[in-house]
Order: C-alpha cells, then sequence, then structure tokens
C-alpha cells in the first residue's frame, strides 16, 4: 500500500498537469488564430482605407465627383472621369479576395451615388438603396459596420451583406462596402482551431456574422457584457446556459470590430480523454504490478532475515561453520552478511585505506558540485535549436547570437571538472553570460571590468564569477527602477589575486545577509549557485578562500573571495 501512494500522487500531478498544458495550449492556438484572422479581415477592409485615402488627399478629386454628380448629361471628359473612377472602385473590390462584392461612393446631397458594379445609379432606380436608408437613419460619423440583406429581384434569394460605412473626413460623403457574409463565415470556420466558435462582433456586441451553430447559443445582451467587462490579453471562463466556455477577444481598432472565441470546456475534455485512459491504464498496471511485486520480494525478504537471524544466533552459541562468507554472492542478503562478517576481519585494512578514501571523496564531491550544472542534453538541444532559427530567419540574428553565447557556455561548463582555465578565458565566457542577459533585461544594467593586466594568465577554476554576477543581476539590479551598474574588479595584493562583485541593486538586511551565509556555508545545501562556487572553493583553495559577503538594504551588495596568487600559477 505505502509504493502505491507514490504511483497514485504521481498519477495525480501528471493528470492535472497535462490537462493544464493542454489548456494552454488551446488558448494559445486560438489566440493566434484571431491574430491571423484578424489580419486578413484588415486586408479585406483595406478597400475602403484606400478610397478613403484616395478622397482625403485629392480634393480636386471629390470637386470632380460633385461636378460628375450633379450634371444631368455627362460631356466625354465626364465620362472618361467617371469611367476611371469605376475603374478604382472594381480594382479596390477585386482585392478584397472576393469577399468584397461591392464598393459605392455617395456624398450628401444627391440623388445618384457611384457603384464599382454599375457606375452612376440613381438612388430612386437603383436595385440596392437599402444602405440609403440605413446611412441616413443612423447618420453614421466614422465607421460603422451592420448586417444586412438585398434581394435583386422577387424571385431570387435574399443576399446577405455585411456593410461596412466610414464617412469623409474633408467633405459630406461616405463610402460603403459590401462584403459577402457567406464567404466570411467560411474564412471564419477555416480559422477554428477545434469546436470553438467564432464571432464577429461590432461595438456594441452585436453579432455580426460567426461560425456555424452558433445561433441560439448566445445571447445578444451576454456578448455585451462579455467585450465590455473583460480584458482582451486573456482568456476568462464564462457560462452559457449551463455551459462552460473559455472565451477570448480580440479588438480591431481601425475597423471598430471585435473578434470573439468561444471554446467549450467540454471539448478540452474530449481531446484530454484519451491521453487520460492511457495514463489511467498505465497507473493501473502499476498497481498491479507493485502488489504483486510487493508480495514475492516480501515473502522473500522474510526467508532471508530469517536465515540471517539464525546464522547470528549459531555465531553467539559458538558455531562458526557458516559464518564464513560466502564465495557465491547470490542476492543482497549474502552481501549483507559477507559485509557484516568482514567489518570483523577487514577493520585494520580499512583504517589504513580510510585517508585515501577521504581524498577520493573530496575529488567526488568537487566533481558532483561542478557536473550540477554539465547538463549534456542541453547543449546538443540548443545547437538543434540554432540550426531550426538559422533555417527559419535565413540569416543570422539576435537569436543565434543568444543560442550561440549560451553554447558556448554550456561547452564551457562541460569540460572536466579538475581542468583550470586562464583567467582572460574566464573573463570571455562571463562576457557571453552578460550578453544573454542584456538581450533579456535589455539596458537594466550596465557591466564594468577593472582586471589588472598582469593577471589574465594565471589560471583559475572555471565559472568561478559567473555565479556572483548571474546573483547580482537576478537578486540585485533586476528589479530596480533605474539602470544598475556592476562591476568586477581583480587585483592583487600580498600575495593573494582578490576577486570583488559589486552592485548598487536592492540589496539586503542584516538578517537576510546572515542567513545567506548561513546557506553559503551549509555543506548539504541544494543550491547550485553561491553554495556550489563557495564549496568549489574551499576544496580547491582552502577555507581562506570562502565566500565573504557586505550588502545594505536599499544600496547594494559586495561579494569577494581572494585565492593564493601560487596556486593560481599552477596549471
Amino acid at each position: 500500500m505505502i509504493m502505491l501512494v507514490p504511483i497514485l500522487a504521481m498519477a495525480i500531478i501528471v493528470g492535472v498537469y497535462m490537462y493544464s498544458e493542454n489548456t494552454k495550449s488551446s488558448i494559445r492556438k486560438t489566440s493566434n488564430s484571431l491574430e491571423l484572422l484578424n489580419e486578413n479581415l484588415n486586408g479585406i477592409m483595406s478597400a475602403s482605407a484606400y478610397q478613403y485615402d484616395l478622397l482625403t488627399y485629392n480634393p480636386s478629386l471629390v470637386f470632380s465627383l460633385r461636378k460628375l454628380l450633379s450634371e444631368e448629361t455627362l460631356s466625354y471628359t465626364d465620362i472618361v472621369f467617371l469611367n476611371t473612377l469605376q475603374s478604382l472602385l472594381s480594382a479596390s473590390a477585386s482585392a478584397g479576395d472576393n469577399y468584397v462584392d461591392s464598393i459605392y461612393l455617395y456624398l450628401d446631397g444627391y440623388d445618384s451615388f457611384l457603384s464599382s458594379k454599375g457606375g452612376l445609379l440613381s438612388l430612386t432606380t437603383a436595385k440596392d438603396a437599402e444602405w440609403y436608408q440605413h446611412y441616413k437613419k443612423q447618420n453614421i460619423q466614422g465607421i460603422h459596420i451592420e448586417p444586412r440583406e438585398f434581394q435583386k429581384y422577387s424571385f431570387d434569394a435574399p443576399v446577405q451583406y455585411l456593410t461596412l460605412y466610414r464617412s469623409m473626413s474633408n467633405t459630406q460623403g461616405v463610402i460603403v462596402i459590401n462584403l459577402d457574409i457567406e464567404k466570411l463565415t467560411s474564412a471564419l470556420e477555416t480559422s477554428r482551431t477545434s469546436d470553438n466558435y467564432i464571432l464577429l462582433l461590432d461595438n456594441d456586441g452585436n453579432i455580426l456574422c460567426g461560425t456555424h451553430g452558433y445561433k441560439g447559443l448566445f445571447s445578444e445582451q451576454h456578448l455585451q457584457k462579455l467585450i465590455h467587462e473583460t480584458d482582451s490579453t486573456k482568456a476568462h471562463r464564462i457560462t452559457f446556459d449551463q455551459r462552460n466556455y473559455l472565451s477570448q477577444t480580440l479588438y480591431n481598432s481601425d475597423y471598430g470590430f471585435t473578434l470573439l472565441s468561444l471554446l467549450p470546456t467540454q471539448s478540452i475534455f474530449t481531446d484530454y480523454m484519451s491521453t487520460f485512459l492511457l495514463l489511467l491504464g498505465v497507473v493501473l498496471s502499476n498497481c498491479v504490478i507493485s502488489v504483486v511485486l510487493a508480495y514475492v520480494v516480501t515473502q522473500r525478504n522474510f526467508q532471508q532475515i530469517s536465515h540471517i537471524i539464525n546464522t547470528f544466533n549459531q555465531a553467539e552459541k559458538g558455531i562458526l561453520s557458516s559464518t564464513t562468507p560466502k564465495q557465491t554472492i547470490n542476492d543482497e542478503y549474502d552481501i549483507i552478511l559477507n559485509n557484516v562478517i568482514n567489518v570483523f576481519l577487514n577493520s585494520s585494512y580499512l583504517k589504513l585505506q580510510l585517508h585515501e578514501k577521504q581524498y577520493k571523496q573530496e575529488l567526488a564531491e568537487m566533481a558532483a558540485l561542478q557536473y550540477q550544472i554539465n547538463p549534456h542534453f542541453l547543449f546538443n538541444t540548443l545547437q538543434a535549436i540554432d540550426f531550426e532559427a538559422l533555417r527559419i530567419q535565413g540569416q543570422s540574428g539576435t537569436i543565434n547570437m543568444m543560442i550561440q553565447n549560451l553554447s558556448d557556455i554550456l561547452k564551457y561548463s562541460l569540460m572536466d571538472p579538475l581542468t583550470v582555465v586562464t583567467l582572460n578565458t574566464e573573463i570571455d565566457y562571463l562576457k557571453k553570460y552578460v550578453d544573454i542577459q542584456h538581450q533579456r533585461l535589455g539596458d537594466k544594467f550596465i557591466v564594468y571590468y577593472e582586471i589588472d593586466e598582469d593577471l589574465q594568465d594565471l589560471y583559475v577554476l572555471r565559472l568561478m564569477l559567473q555565479p556572483l554576477v548571474e546573483n547580482s543581476i537576478s537578486h540585485g539590479v533586476a528589479t530596480l527602477d533605474s539602470t544598475g551598474f556592476i562591476k568586477v574588479r581583480i587585483y592583487s595584493r600580498n600575495d593573494f589575486i582578490h576577486f570583488t562583485v559589486v552592485d548598487n541593486g536592492i540589496g539586503m538586511s542584516k538578517e537576510e545577509t546572515l542567513a545567506l551565509k548561513k546557506r553559503i556555508q551549509d555543506e548539504n545545501s541544494k543550491n547550485i549557485g553561491l553554495p556550489n562556487i563557495n564549496r568549489r572553493l574551499v576544496l580547491k583553495y582552502g577555507a581562506e578562500s570562502t565566500l565573504h559577503i557586505l550588502s545594505k538594504k536599499g544600496m547594494g551588495t559586495v561579494i569577494s573571495f581572494h585565492i593564493p596568487l601560487a596556486s593560481m600559477k599552477l596549471k
């Protein structure tokens, strides 16, 4: 039963984690889909922007259009101008990837308007004049979008339009763009990532169009409240008719519409169910196997323990025939028994080997401390990411530079832990690390280097300074409101080389400084940064090379250590 506890606990943790990651993945996919759809709609509606710019920045064109609309008969020049303007409208409509059905230009006070399809049309005889009634009734200013229907002939089925009105700024008039709702709906359907609904809403939360199946599910009253009370940069959990949804919105400030995605949480469970069932099957299998193995191993253990107890009872009675070490080892109990016997036989030999074991233990501990920062797989993975980034971008950029610097640092850390390097090499890799942090934090900090020139070729441990500078950046200057300063100073004095890292960061109180010193001196500390470098310094150069820390709240921190000059000259 004890063995089952960690298995079940791990299964629950993994299940929750997988569901959380699946939800995050769905949110990311939906967000990317809305961004692409928004760009697509911007391109579709750019026809109005072109016509708007054309009329706004060309007053002579507006004057000519007024003249054209006011005359009953057209001259040859008027006809040429009319054909040219209609060609411009037709070209703008064609640029909408077949989503734009027609474009109208209308100036207030006239009985005619210019159409991309029919040229100069009268409001009284044109087949589609319903837009004019909407325009006058709503007194449209700026940009307005609304759905409407147009029936060309009584025997034809009505055509559904999404009409965009854009009033002109330099004159009284409007640009009207009629978008085919069926094609827009197809575009929305194409942008769906799974079972989510995508709706196009106006500023008041009214549904302009949406993917199939949304009608009757969402009330416009709830949608209006949703887009006005929620943060468009985040996903929100909402409820419609006792059904839970994950909502995401994207507002288009250019044309005043909102894209809304509503993903049923049930679909997340559905996508996750197959993986969950697989996980459940693995857990149940592990439980069954654990129970069987526990029974077999426990039975065997009791038999072996009985044998050991019997052996000691015989030894106490003076029967020594069974206490000689076995030549053939069959299981761990034979090892235990032999080791117990050998303790009495080999105590003198163990004493002679104690010093050598202590020396090997120090070397092993030093290697273990060094290899805490030696993940080989990260180096190989970073190289693969670097090649992929270079392939995608087509040229080397900031990402490649950061990856290459980090790869160099990892490769540098993967060297033999007992190998020393020159101080100049250590500083070069420290600068690579600082460059990576500059890419991440920008100009949040500046690093100064004051290093005696005659110390450049001396040999030191690898990665001595990087943990100190990392500590100054992460816990010192990163959270400052102003630019932080870090100085790395290395100088020689009294047969010692002194290393100092100073920052003007947030600093620490006296209690915090004492707590940090205690953690650094703790040999069993799980931290990799400062305790790691402190232990390596002590193992390599002795207790006199331990880290020293001075700090004051609000003023900054100084971390320093020194090493004997003689030890740095030995490779």
